[in-house]
């Protein structure tokens, strides 16, 4: 079985099963907002990714996550893509 840790020393969520799954393990996600000037989207991504990748291939999480997260952006933006 391949671990696959970044240099952060978390675990890349994307590519363990829950059988690999072991006491003390950590798992981490980057958040990113993007804003545009109609809409606002947050996306996910493995942490060692730049801002960047995480916008560009990340996956888009909920709008509930996302308001929850970023309680600014709703009040301001009202149109969550």
């Amino acid at each position: 079985m391949t671990r696959n840790v970044n240099s952060q020393g978390s675990l890349n969520a994307y590519m363990i099963s829950p059988v690999e799954i072991e006491a003390g393990d950590r798992y981490a996600y980057k958040l990113v907002a993007v804003i545009d000037e109609h809409f606002w989207t947050v996306f996910k991504g493995l942490s060692d990714w730049t801002d960047q990748d995480v916008a560009d291939g990340g996956d888009s999480v909920s709008e509930e996550v996302a308001t929850a997260l970023f309680p600014s952006l709703s009040y301001d933006r009202t149109y969550y893509r």
